[in-house]
C-alpha cells in the first residue's frame, strides 16, 4: 500500500515540475529579450 501511494505521488510531481520548468524557461527567455533590447537601445543612443 505504501509503495503504491509513493508511486502515485511520483507520477503527479513530474507534471507539476514540467509546468514549473516551462514557466521558468518562458520567463527567462522574456527577461533575456528585455535585457537585450535595453542594452541595444543604450548602445544605439551613445
Amino acid at each position: 500500500m505504501n509503495g503504491k501511494t509513493v508511486k502515485n505521488k511520483k507520477q503527479t510531481k513530474p507534471v507539476e515540475n514540467t509546468q514549473n520548468r516551462a514557466a521558468q524557461i518562458l520567463f527567462a527567455i522574456f527577461a533575456i529579450i528585455l535585457i537585450l533590447s535595453m542594452v541595444l537601445s543604450a548602445v544605439t543612443s551613445f
